[in-house]
């Protein structure tokens, strides 16, 4: 990335290289042709270099920022791993205790509903030593059911307690990871205006070379400032995009010090 100083150096060199261009682009009477052709001869001279240096500085720059991505990726995948895991296996086992204390009383519960019904249905039809006979059955069952229905309460709680808990614990890991969905909305925003600046730079290469090739320096000296500022736009894009990838870096880096110890 370049610095302030190689900044202003930049701009310097921008600024001269639109004056000159200015000079060029003058339709003064008193400017010959030869003239106007030795300015956008000397306009080249001076501006494919800096077409050159910023060609390969933004090389460099994509694959900077390439490898921070990719570090990126693979620290949010890791990331994602261990948030997938906070509190899984406290859960399960919860989840587990909860299903068991459902089977083992299951069969108690199930008998004492049936008789229940049972009774019911004798009342209804006045049968009264018959409803007597299954309430004296199920009442026998009362306690013992009183005792299963307050395990399965007392299990169920402790498995939605854990739920919620592990629930609130992902979250916070996962508000602090929020960032960088937005970063990555930016650098998608930004590789669009990097896409139509190479665009419009290889329309204005063709043309250069079609100029250069025709010994027109006037349309070749037009062609290669707009490459220029193609180089321009993207080098600045790219720049925004490497501050956005270090962004994600550390916002990981907070998320993880989010996850629990």
């Amino acid at each position: 990335m370049m610095k302030d100083t190689s900044r202003r150096t930049h701009w310097c060199k921008l600024i001269m290289i639109l004056y000159i261009w200015t000079v060029l682009q003058v339709n003064v009477p008193q400017v010959s042709a030869a003239d106007r052709w030795d300015t956008a001869l000397a306009h080249i001279d001076i501006v494919y270099d800096n077409v050159t240096t910023l060609k390969g500085t933004t090389l460099s720059e994509t694959q900077h920022i390439q490898e921070q991505h990719t570090k990126n990726n693979d620290a949010l995948k890791l990331l994602n791993v261990k948030i997938n895991a906070i509190d899984v296996e406290w859960v399960k086992k919860l989840q587990i205790k909860y299903d068991q204390s459902l089977r083992e009383h299951s069969p108690l519960l199930e008998q004492y509903t049936g008789l229940s019904k049972q009774a019911t249905a004798a009342k209804e039809k006045k049968n009264k030593k018959m409803a007597d006979l299954l309430d004296l059955q199920r009442n026998k069952l009362r306690a013992s059911v009183d005792v299963a229905r307050a395990d399965i309460k007392a299990k169920k709680a402790a498995l939605s307690t854990a739920k919620k808990q592990r629930a609130s614990k992902v979250k916070v890991v996962k508000d602090a990871l929020a960032p960088v969905q937005l970063l990555k909305k930016q650098i998608t925003s930004e590789n669009k205006t990097i896409a139509a600046a190479k665009k419009t730079y290889s329309a204005a290469e063709k043309s250069y070379k079609a100029g250069v090739k025709q010994g027109d320096a006037v349309t070749a000296a037009t062609d290669i400032t707009l490459m220029y500022d193609q180089m321009v736009i993207i080098h600045s894009s790219l720049q925004k995009e490497y501050d956005w990838e270090k962004k994600i870096a550390q916002t990981i880096v907070i998320a993880e010090s989010k996850l629990p110890k």
